[in-house]
This record gives C-alpha cells, sequence and structure tokens, in this order.
C-alpha cells in the first residue's frame, strides 16, 4: 500500500480565506514526491512554488484519490 501526500492550500486556515482553498490541491505517492524532490518528506512539509509545479507535472498526481490522474 503507498502512502499519499494530500497537498493543500497553506491559506485554507485564514480567517479570510476562500472557500476553494479548503479543498484538496490534489494528491502525490510520498516515495514519488520524495523522487521527485530529491528530499526526505516525513512530517509536516511546506513546499516552494516551483516543488509544487514539479509535482503537479508528475505522471503521478492525481486530482482524486480514486485513480483518476489529472487531466
Amino acid at each position: 500500500m503507498r502512502e499519499w501526500f494530500i497537498i493543500e492550500d497553506s491559506r485554507k486556515n485564514a480567517v479570510f480565506a476562500p472557500a476553494d482553498a479548503a479543498l484538496p490541491k490534489g494528491y502525490i505517492p510520498k516515495d514519488a514526491a520524495e523522487k521527485l524532490l530529491g528530499r526526505d518528506l516525513s512530517g509536516t512539509v511546506w513546499f516552494t512554488a516551483e516543488e509544487g509545479r514539479a509535482m503537479r507535472a508528475s505522471p503521478e498526481w492525481r486530482s482524486s484519490l480514486d485513480g483518476d490522474p489529472q487531466p
């Protein structure tokens, strides 16, 4: 079984956060993200904008956990 990261918007708990900030942005397997970014991703992790773009470009990126790749 693979461990998946749930990628969320860092603004989701802000006082005046937009409604869509509460929704997950996507999912990527932990092992794929670690290989892609070249670092240990244990615990709570923050990503740079460049890392976020790299993960979204990965074929492992999903928009849902149903297994459907993001279009």
